[in-house]
């Protein structure tokens, strides 16, 4: 099964969810507009998302999936905001201005993480069971620079329709090392005492 048609289905089940429990109207279309293959930023999504899972025999531990902001991504999807909230002229410099402000001080990966227990899931938390790093080509790793929980909202399911209501989100921000290609290949790790999940890019 493809990337895009796991999206399609999380992304279905998603909005049968919010129009069941009354959350959204079920009018509302959730991702075809912004995140759909029809769209630069959602053709580029899956280029930029990896998926990983955990398993204790047949029983699932984690599963994640983690989009790397790469700048080109961030470009698309200030494109599709400017088109689809209708911005004008100084709220789309302002937006464009922000992502490239972020893509050359940080390296930004979006997290969707889901564990079958809710205390397994709390990467942002001092004790956390997770340690997360970056794998680069070298050998090398690159320790984050902060962990941000994220509120689950709407917005994160048009912008990354593999959220659902049994995920947490999370931006990881690494740092960019000085003169290195911004599109060298990387592994985002995520590992403990429940085992490693790997995505590479």
């Amino acid at each position: 099964m493809g990337m895009r048609t796991r999206f399609a289905r999380v992304a279905v089940l998603a909005a049968g969810v919010l129009a069941g429990c009354g959350a959204a109207p079920p009018t509302v279309d959730l991702t075809s507009g912004y995140a759909s293959d029809a769209t630069p930023y959602g053709q580029l999504l899956p280029r930029y998302t990896r998926e990983a899972q955990l398993y204790d025999g047949f029983d699932t531990v984690a599963k994640g999936f983690a989009t790397w902001r790469a700048p080109e991504l961030r470009r698309a999807a200030v494109a599709a905001s400017v088109e689809r909230y209708l911005l004008d002229d100084a709220a789309s410099e302002r937006l464009r201005d922000q992502q490239e402000r972020e893509a050359r001080s940080v390296r930004e990966i979006h997290l969707a993480l889901y564990t079958p227990h809710k205390q397994w899931n709390d990467l942002e938390a001092a004790g956390t069971l997770w340690r997360a790093y970056l794998e680069l080509p070298d050998g090398s790793r690159l320790e984050p620079l902060e962990v941000v929980f994220l509120r689950k909202t709407d917005k994160s399911r048009v912008e990354y329709p593999y959220v659902s209501p049994w995920t947490r989100e999370y931006h990881l921000r690494f740092p960019l090392l000085e003169g290195e290609e911004p599109h060298r290949h990387l592994t985002l790790v995520l590992t403990g005492v429940l085992g490693t999940l790997r995505f590479a890019y």
